[in-house]
């Protein structure tokens, strides 16, 4: 029944993300959390990424620039390996409490009009793409820094959606090189990979054909709005 059940939650996660570029861990991943441990659903997360993330960045490559943000993205991947070694031996709680209050800080900044310095120049795509990167080593959570750098910078929704899935795709896959490296991967892991996968990919099929239908202010307040409700649940699992 866990399995039928992460199945539908994964749809939806993979259709918000067909439309938005991103989100699917966001909503998935404190859902599943309830029924499985980090430690299953980080490794069997990061093969549905590889997968989710690569045919989404081939449905926008043409708004790709994958030159522009290549230290965003080294730094995420050689970050993500790193947390990734550390995946038995974190403190969960404490990284997620403090993850939402910072996803909530900085969206409710953005969401009032403001915008933050865009730290356009490469030890800004550093730290941003080290923070992702160590979040989604960790708990398959690397959206909301990368996410919030985006946004502060008002980039075209479709060179967004491109950025995204290229980062996603590529630190899923350093994460299941590491994982695979320190003999992680179970039959747990092999059943929920298989029990989500088929959702993941009808879903972001789906979400990518409504994401047409989205205008690009409604797009940003759809990404702040998520990032909101994000915080929120993040927070609230934590002291839970």
């Amino acid at each position: 029944m866990e399995y039928f059940a992460a199945a539908v939650v994964f749809f939806f996660a993979a259709l918000l993300q067909g439309v938005s570029g991103f989100g699917s861990g966001l909503l998935a991943v404190p859902i599943l959390a309830l029924w499985f441990p980090i430690s299953v659903l980080t490794p069997a997360l990061s093969v549905i990424n590889i997968v989710v993330g690569g045919w989404i960045y081939w449905k926008n490559r043409e708004a790709a620039r994958p030159s522009q943000w290549k230290w965003l993205i080294v730094s995420g991947v050689i970050a993500s390996l790193v947390s990734g070694s550390l995946l038995l031996t974190v403190n969960e709680h404490f990284i997620k409490l403090t993850l939402g209050f910072v996803i909530l800080t900085v969206a409710v900044i953005l969401a009032s009009g403001k915008q933050l310095p865009t730290a356009e120049h490469t030890p800004g795509h550093i730290a941003v793409g080290t923070g992702s990167g160590l979040l989604n080593g960790l708990m398959t959570l690397g959206g909301p820094p990368i996410v919030l750098f985006l946004a502060n910078a008002r980039i075209p929704k479709q060179q967004f959606r491109a950025t995204l899935s290229l980062f996603f795709c590529c630190i899923a896959i350093a994460n299941v090189a590491n994982f695979s490296r320190q003999h992680i991967y179970a039959e747990p892991h092999f059943y929920l990979i298989l029990a989500l996968l088929p959702c993941a990919l009808i879903g972001a099929s789906v979400g990518q054909k409504l994401q047409h239908h989205v205008s690009e202010r409604r797009f940003r307040q759809l990404t702040l709005v998520l990032m909101i409700l994000s915080g929120l649940s993040v927070v609230m699992q934590s002291i839970k």
